[in-house]
């Protein structure tokens, strides 16, 4: 069974209307694979600053119609420390390696190499020594920029955004082999906007230079997290609770957290109600099988119900037919997750 973090259902409130029946929306989370799977035997590393210190004078610009203002004197200074510090924090609360360990020696900036140039076999061999690690996760270079455009849309008014962009260079490095196991190059920007009577008034909620280019930094730490550890995702499923008796019977069981009773009936009607009500105690039972953790009865249940709805004739193209492809779209891709899983946590359970 994969892990599933069941949060909050409300079936008596959050009610909304679909069709002729109505249904609830159910909340938890799922665990999903990092993108690279870390091989097994990698269960200590050391976090490593091997950037250079950031060089352009553009870092910070403001357009103001046709004129440009550079803002050079707001450089984050510690912005490698604190993607490192992020990094390191989230990685210690996956629990995903054994020990996470951060170098507090700045390399490229001694040594004076390129900008993306790696560590030396030399420096990996003493970084792995110092740490007793398997492996090196080092930032081998970055850049941010801040860009605020303002424009007069005439009659006072100002409408203005503001892009907080930066790119995170990392590589990890195989302490017992000294080669590089995986590059990864991010590259993202996040965004505000405002309105006011006045240029200043439109510039009034936006961060100042440090903070966004910390959010950024901030946001890309956790995203690399994502690359390298398994991570949590919130989704929202719904559950069909009436329509006929047997679906609003179901729902006083699950009112009263009995999931047993409710899957019972859902398993009669998908057995002896009609076409409709079969397809919705199926969806029904996708969904409490995953919540359960287990994907492979989730995905087989979701596959009935697209089976059903596959043999009707016509080009339905409601939002019913639109959520059973989905539903099932996302059991398939979570049968397809399961082996990549495995790879990173070990079988389940």
């Amino acid at each position: 069974m994969l892990p599933v973090k069941f949060q909050y259902i409300l079936f008596l409130v959050t009610l909304v209307a679909a069709g002729c029946s109505s249904y609830s929306e159910l909340n938890y989370e799922i665990l999903r694979p990092a993108k690279y799977s870390v091989p097994p035997e990698i269960k200590t590393v050391v976090l490593v600053d091997n950037s250079v210190v950031f060089p352009d004078t553009n870092v910070n610009v403001i357009r103001v119609g046709d004129e440009i203002v550079k803002v050079d004197t707001t450089k984050v200074q510690d912005y490698t420390k604190f993607v490192l510090n992020t990094v390191w924090e989230e990685l210690g609360n996956r629990h995903f390696f054994d020990t996470v360990f951060i170098d507090s020696i700045h390399y490229k900036m001694i040594s004076k190499r390129g900008p993306v140039e790696k560590l030396s076999q030399k420096q990996i061999a003493e970084i792995c020594n110092k740490f007793g690690v398997d492996a090196i996760v080092s930032l081998d270079a970055y850049r941010y920029t801040n860009n605020i455009k303002v424009n007069d849309m005439g009659d006072y008014e100002y409408y203005s955004t503001y892009d907080a962009s930066a790119i995170h260079l990392w590589r990890i490095y195989d302490c017992h082999s000294g080669n590089i196991m995986n590059v990864h190059l991010q590259k993202d920007t996040i965004f505000w906007e405002g309105y006011g009577n006045s240029l200043n008034q439109s510039l009034a909620g936006f961060p100042s230079f440090s903070d966004a280019t910390h959010a950024i930094g901030s946001y890309l730490a956790y995203k690399y997290v994502d690359y390298v550890a398994p991570h949590w995702e919130e989704v929202t499923r719904r559950l069909y609770t009436s329509g006929n008796m047997n679906f609003l019977n179901a729902t006083e069981w699950l009112n009263k957290g009995n999931w047993v009773e409710a899957e019972k009936i859902w398993n009669y009607i998908y057995r002896n109600g009609p076409e409709k009500a079969r397809i919705k105690a199926a969806l029904n039972l996708a969904v409490a099988f995953e919540r359960k953790g287990n994907i492979k009865q989730a995905y087989e249940w979701a596959h009935k119900a697209y089976s059903i709805l596959a043999e009707k004739e016509g080009s339905d193209n409601s939002g019913f037919k639109r959520y059973i492809i989905d539903l099932y779209t996302q059991m398939a891709v979570r049968m397809n997750e399961i082996k990549k899983l495995e790879e990173q946590l070990g079988p389940a359970e």
